[in-house]
């Protein structure tokens, strides 16, 4: 594990550019080739509307070429108070694409919060369902749970970085569920102790009396160790809402873990707000993808 105190904040603030470079460029994905995706108005015909929870709803896409590989759950955006899953054709096409490669998507929903309800970890707690239902229901749908990956936009980032990143932790709020194969984190807030970005969260989710332990246990880079899965990460360089320092942060811790993570830095004029998704390098997605399921 590799808790992020304010001494190691200061020490990865303090990094050389030159370690900078040596990190970056074995792993950052390259900005030139970018691939256009599928057109966000290409239909994408479910098979049918799951409950992998009591009362917790998911629409199953099933591989329509490539063979059955696995299984990509997707979490939505909404800054955990709003949003929906029908939010994919906007914010996940690259991610909804993937059924033409062979893996099926669970596309869910998960409780917002209203008020004082539904506040951490209660997400967490859904999106660690649904993997669990993945595994062991998914099956009896004609999915191959031999390879599972969360990803998510936004909130949703959050949420899957949470789950990526905690399924060894003791200290990680998505309980005993279970582990994932890799994670796509996209436009995600991951370190909620750094003043005002922990204001963007406290709020809705977290709540505004939110304690010093909440907000550790709500940061993805906390929970950061060798034995991860590795994570895909994907962020726009102009993001309005969440600094480009988070997924730095995110990057770095889990770089110095070992675990080879990928960073798709997306500077594209039209795509570098806090939607980057129709600018990712899908190529380079797609080859981060088949190397999860080899």
């Amino acid at each position: 594990m590799l808790p992020i105190s304010p001494g190691h904040r200061n020490l990865l603030a303090a990094l050389s550019l030159t370690l900078i470079t040596c990190i970056l460029s074995s792993c950052v994905v390259p900005t030139a080739g970018r691939q256009t995706s599928r057109s966000a108005t290409a239909p994408y015909v479910s098979a049918g509307t799951v409950e992998y929870s009591p009362g917790l709803t998911g629409d199953l896409y099933l591989p329509q070429a490539g063979g059955n590989k696995g299984v990509i759950v997707l979490v939505h955006a909404g800054g955990f108070y709003t949003g929906s899953r029908q939010q994919i054709a906007a914010c996940a096409t690259p991610i909804m694409d993937q059924i033409d490669r062979g893996f099926a998507v669970l596309n869910i929903d998960y409780r917002l919060t209203s008020g004082n309800q539904n506040q951490f970890p209660a997400a967490v707690a859904d999106v660690s369902a649904a993997i669990d239902w993945t595994r062991s229901t998914g099956p009896n749908y004609g999915i191959n749970p031999a390879t599972v990956i969360i990803a998510g936009h936004s909130a949703g980032g959050t949420l899957a970085a949470l789950i990526g990143l905690g399924a060894n932790n003791p200290n990680s709020p998505r309980g005993n569920s279970s582990p994932v194969d890799g994670w796509i984190a996209i436009s995600g807030i991951y370190d909620l102790r750094v003043p005002g970005v922990a204001q963007l969260q406290q709020r809705a989710w977290l709540g505004p009396n939110a304690s010093g332990d909440a907000i550790q246990a709500a940061s993805a880079v906390t929970l950061a160790d060798a034995g991860d899965a590795p994570g895909y990460i994907a962020h726009g360089t102009q993001d309005p809402l969440v600094p480009v320092a988070q997924p730095f942060t995110l990057f770095v811790t889990t770089w110095l873990t070992g675990t080879n993570p990928w960073l798709d830095l997306v500077s594209s004029t039209d795509c570098n707000g806090h939607i980057p998704t129709c600018a990712m390098n899908t190529a380079y997605l797609n080859m981060w993808v088949d190397q999860i399921a080899a």
